[in-house]
């Protein structure tokens, strides 16, 4: 387990970050294109079909590098860049609750003006991008722990 686990960790955290990139280049660049109203109207139909791949991408490497943690109580600095790509995880989801899904929720019910569709989409888009940076570096910080377990 402990030889196997790493690549669901790091699988799981490179699937997410492509993931969640693709979101990004495709999705947000497509809302960004439409109509204020139509793009809250197809936010409606996008989000919930954009909850399955993001769960199943991230889960894996969430848990994984969170049990990876605690099976290398012995290997110390193997064990802090674990606890890292953790955190990092823990940060986008933290982010995902208190900034994306309430916005969600209010994009999918029509809640806001066009103006404010408008401004509130291309701060969702910015703080996208943030969430993709800290799983990107959640990454590097799994793989490095990876090495330095393998490497004693």
């Amino acid at each position: 387990m402990k030889k196997t686990l790493p690549y669901f960790a790091i699988i799981g955290i490179a699937a997410f970050a492509g993931n969640m990139i693709n979101i990004g280049l495709s999705y947000g660049m497509h809302w960004l294109s439409l109509d204020p109203i139509a793009f809250m109207e197809s936010f409606n139909v996008d989000f919930p079909l954009l909850l399955g791949p993001t769960t199943v991408t991230l889960m894996p490497g969430f848990i994984a590098t969170l049990w990876l943690y605690f099976l290398h109580k012995d290997n110390k600095p193997a064990q802090r860049y674990w606890l890292f790509a953790f955190a990092g995880l823990m940060l986008v989801n933290i982010q995902t609750v208190v900034y994306h899904l309430p916005m969600n929720l209010d994009f999918m019910a029509l809640s806001y003006t066009a103006e404010e569709a408008t401004s509130k989409l291309q701060g969702w888009i910015i703080f996208h991008w943030i969430r993709v940076v800290v799983a990107i570096v959640s990454g590097v910080f799994a793989i490095k722990a990876f090495q330095l377990s393998t490497s004693n």
